[in-house]
Formats: C-alpha cells, structure tokens, sequence
C-alpha cells in the first residue's frame, strides 16, 4: 500500500494530465462520430464497409477487396453479431484515434515534460485536418494513430529493452495493413535503429520483430489465396492500381495536382491557428535569441559554441561536401525520378548530418532526427505524387507536433521567467494554449456538419434512390444497374452494381474528374455502354443527361435513376 501511495504521489501529474487527455479526446471523438454518423460514409469508407461485409460471410455482391484489410476485418467481427450497418467503422475509427493520442502523449514523454506532451498531444488531436476525418470510417487517422505506437515501441527498444521490438515491428505491420501507404513507416525505423545500432546489445531482438510482423500477414495471405487462388490479390491489385506513371494523368482528374508545394502551401490551413500561434511563439523564441547575443556582454559561452562548430566543419569538409551534393541531388530529384530514389537520397543526406551534429552531444539528437525523418519520408511521398488529397496531411501531422512541441519548448525555456525553479512562462503559454484549443474545438465541430452538406445530401438521395427501386422493382436484384457512385449503390440495394466509367473529351476515366460539362458524343458513349452491357437501370449523378435508350424515371437531388425505354413499354 505504501509502494503504491508513492507511486502514485510521483506520478501524479502524469496521471492527472493522462486523465484528462483521455477524458478531453473521448468527448471530441463522440461529437465527431455524431457529426459524421449524420453525415453518413464517404466513397471510400462504403468500399471498406463492402469489404468487411465479405469478410462477415454476409457478402453483398459488391466488394473493391484492394482496400487494405484491418479496418474491414475489425467492422466485420461487430457485423457477425449486429448486422449489416454504417456505424461500427466510424466507432472503430473513433476508438483508434483515441488510442493515438494516448500513444503520441506517451512518445512525447519520450522528450518532453508532462504538460508539453499533453499540449502536444492536444494540439495533434485538435488540427482542422484531423477533426475534419475522426470518426469517418476511413482508413487515415486509424493507420497514422496505429503508426504512433509503432514509433513509440522502437524508441523503447532502442532505449529501454530491444524485446520492444517483438512489438514494434508487428504494430508497424498492423499499420500497412490498415493503409498500405504506411508501409513508408518502415524507412524512419530503420533509419533509427542504424544510428543506434551499437548500442542495441540484443541485435537478434529486431530479426524476432520483423519475423513476428511476417507472422502477421499470414493469415492475410491464406484468406485471400483461399478465395481468389492468389495470396497477393489485394497487394497485386492494390500496386497495380497505384503504378500509374505521370504521362497517364490529365489535367481533368479531379485530384490532379503536380505542384511540389502543394501541401506546404496548405499547411496553415490544416494545422489551423493554435498551430501557427506556436509556431510565431517560437519565432519570438528565436528572435529573442538573436537579440540576446547582439547584447550579450559575455559571449564567451556562445563564442565557444561557435568555435566548436566551426572546428567541427573544418575537421569534417569531406562529410560536409557529400551533404551539400546529396542534398542539391534529393532536390533536382523531385518529381523527376521514382519517389524511392528521392526517398533514398533523402536518407543519405540525413545520416550525413546526423553524424556531424554527433559529435556535439546535442540532448536526444537521435529522436529528434527519427521524427524529423517520420515528417520528410511522407511530406516528400505525398509532395511528388500528382494525386493529391487534403486529406493525406494526417500522414505528416503527428511529427509536425513533435517538430512544434521541440520548438515550443525551447523557446519557453529561452523565455523562462522561474519562480522556484518553475518555468512560469512555459506554464502560462502552455495553460492558454490549452483552453484556447478546447474552446476553437468546441466552436468549429458543427462546422463540419456544414462543410460536408454536399455529402450528407448524397448519402440521404442515395437511400432514397434505392428505397423507391426497390419499392418500383421487387425484381431489381436480377437486373442489370450501373451506377456513377457505385460503392453507395452496391451498399444501400445489397447488390453488384456495375461500375460506371466516366467519359470525357473522348477519354475514358476511371476517377473522378473536375467537371461534368458533357459534349453530344459523350452522352452517346454513356447510351453504348448501358446498351452494350444491357443495362436495365442506371443511377447517374448527371443532371442534364441525355439517353437514347434510356429515360429518366426518378429523381432525388442530384441522383437521377435511368430505365431502359424499352422496360417502360
């Protein structure tokens, strides 16, 4: 009783601020899982949710099986008890993204002080771009939540125990599994064990982890080998998909978008203005820091700084010579080689620099390059791929929150005003921080809702289609039904419906594109395609559509549902 009163009483804080994260998060998660079971799926969460209906032995005819499997895997297992339903991926999400943020506070403890990791870890789960997609049911937030952990047990093996690593690799596999994009996960991991290499004494440890990991995706491999007669059908469709070279993209994809900067550009948008407030918090730090060497009358602290970097440069010309080139080669790279080369040569650069900032004994130098590399491996990947998705800055904004938190921190601590050897300053920026983040968070959810009226329009017109079918054709699932939003379809008939391609200035697109003014000829190439495959009925998202064969029987916002002309006789 006594060990456990002095356990507590030296980990109050911890225990308090973990507390109320929790307490905090799980009251953010409920009002997004309201908000985004009001909204109701995204294309891409319906595909998941298909798929998970197949894993449920509850197959509905349609599935896309190239989404990753551990989401779909986990709604299953509700749906073998509660049914067929929207609902369970956007808890599941929930519930990972909840997960997450525990696990960013803990891999902030790493480095920081108790309050600053809660800050951080408050600041991660409050960005614009997070709150946007909690709850959603795709796969990003859960797959970058899972990769927390991931990053977490590693750093544990490494500084700690190497058996982390029997824990480490798997989370990560866990990871790819969720979002196969978070395979990219694995270079910062390495990289981190690379530059601790010689003091890791138990090396076998990290050949268990990955063996462990490997173990993992067995079961994935006999599932689908014994369905489709492939054990790499998701992963051979998957990278099939996603190999299209740039020459195959065209300006009218909807999310074509070759700039470079894109998602720097867009950063303030998705981290929001608590974010930048920390980040022109540090810049005050820095200018500060300027200020205080120009007046400094005793420099001979910083005089010595400088004079051991200078000799530190002199002593390591060739090393410093092979940065520059690697660097200025990692920038003409960009966009113009395969984003592994890039990747690769990004990596190069970052060992050369660490091992000259080595020698200077910098604290947690290591980690700090580990998040650093977590940040770049993926604001390059997303940064040189032309298909660009808001959305994929989740990837980004968890080391984003580490980089601004190493920011915030020092500059607090330049700024110290101490009272007892406490930092008042840090405690207050801290302190108001905090409640200005819960409080924007409060104020900006039932923005979401407003936001994505489009969405909630076409899941509610969606339904609606269906029910009127249904009710119009007891025969309906022995017809022939193409659809535009075909996942949504598929979803509410609990049926195969065939996969509309889009025909624009005589392409044919997979995708969406950004607008749908449609010429004569692409109107007739819709008729010969419906005509062609002898579709009975075809849901269209295309308002002034003109058919021959087809005629408009119903209409629900902006989804008309086509027959054959020659049903109607």
């Amino acid at each position: 009783m006594f060990k456990f009163n002095s356990v507590i009483k030296n980990h109050l804080s911890f225990i308090i601020l973990i507390t109320l994260l929790i307490a905090v998060i799980s009251v953010i998660t409920y009002k997004c899982f309201q908000i985004q079971t009001s909204i109701g799926p995204i294309w891409d969460t319906y595909d998941l949710l298909s798929e998970a209906a197949f894993l449920a032995g509850q197959n509905i005819g349609y599935y896309d099986l190239v989404r990753p499997p551990f989401i779909p895997f986990l709604t299953s297992i509700i749906f073998r008890f509660e049914g067929l339903s929207t609902w369970p991926i956007m808890l599941i999400d929930g519930l990972i993204f909840i997960l997450g943020s525990v696990g960013l506070f803990l891999l902030l403890k790493l480095r920081f002080d108790n309050l600053t990791s809660f800050l951080g870890a408050l600041l991660f789960s409050t960005f614009p771009i997070i709150l946007t997609f909690v709850c959603s049911g795709l796969t990003d937030i859960s797959s970058v939540c899972i990769s927390i952990w991931a990053f977490y047990f590693t750093v544990l093996a490494v500084k700690k125990d190497s058996k982390w690593f029997c824990l480490s690799f798997p989370v990560a596999m866990i990871s790819f599994l969720t979002r196969f994009a978070s395979a990219l996960i694995i270079l910062p991991i390495l990289f981190y064990i690379l530059i601790n290499l010689k003091d890791i004494i138990r090396k076998k440890d990290i050949l268990i982890g990955i063996l462990f990991s490997f173990v993992l995706i067995l079961p994935v491999f006999w599932f689908f080998n014994v369905n489709f007669g492939d054990p790499f059908y998701t992963f051979s469709s998957f990278f099939g998909s996603s190999s299209r070279s740039i020459s195959e993209l065209t300006g009218t994809l909807f999310f074509y978008n070759p700039d470079l900067l894109y998602f720097v550009k867009n950063m303030p948008s998705f981290i929001g203005p608590q974010a930048i407030g920390v980040v022109l918090v540090i810049f005050l730090g820095f200018l500060v820091y300027l200020l205080k060497n120009i007046f400094n009358k005793n420099k001979s602290m910083e005089k010595t700084h400088n004079e051991s970097f200078k000799l530190l440069l002199k002593e390591n010309k060739l090393k410093f010579s092979f940065l520059i080139i690697s660097v200025l080669i990692l920038i003409v790279s960009l966009q113009r080689v395969h984003y592994l080369l890039s990747e690769a040569l990004l990596f190069v650069s970052l060992y050369l620099l660490y091992n000259l900032f080595k020698p200077l004994k910098f604290k947690d130098l290591d980690l700090d390059f580990f998040i650093f590399s977590w940040f770049l491996v993926f604001l390059i990947f997303h940064s040189v791929y032309v298909i660009k998705d808001y959305r994929y800055f989740i990837y980004m904004a968890p080391s984003l929150t580490y980089i601004l938190m190493r920011g915030f921190k020092w500059t607090t601590s330049l700024l110290g005003i101490k009272i007892k050897n406490r930092n008042l300053t840090h405690y207050l920026f801290s302190g108001f921080l905090i409640i200005l983040l819960i409080l924007s968070t409060y104020t900006s959810l039932p923005s979401i809702e407003e936001t994505n009226k489009d969405l909630k329009q076409l899941n509610q017109d969606s339904i609606n289609i269906g029910i009127w079918l249904v009710d119009h054709d007891p025969n309906y699932q022995t017809k022939v039904i193409y659809s535009d939003i075909w996942p949504y379809s598929g979803w509410h008939l609990k049926m195969n419906v065939n996969k509309m391609p889009q025909f624009h200035d005589n392409q044919v697109i997979d995708v969406g594109f950004k607008d749908y003014n449609l010429t004569t000829q692409d109107m007739w190439k819709y008729n010969d395609k419906l005509v062609l495959d002898h579709a009975d009925y075809y849901i269209s998202r295309k308002t002034d559509l003109t058919l021959t064969n087809y005629m408009p029987i119903k209409q629900y916002g902006t989804l008309t549902l086509y027959q054959r002309t020659d049903e109607l006789n």
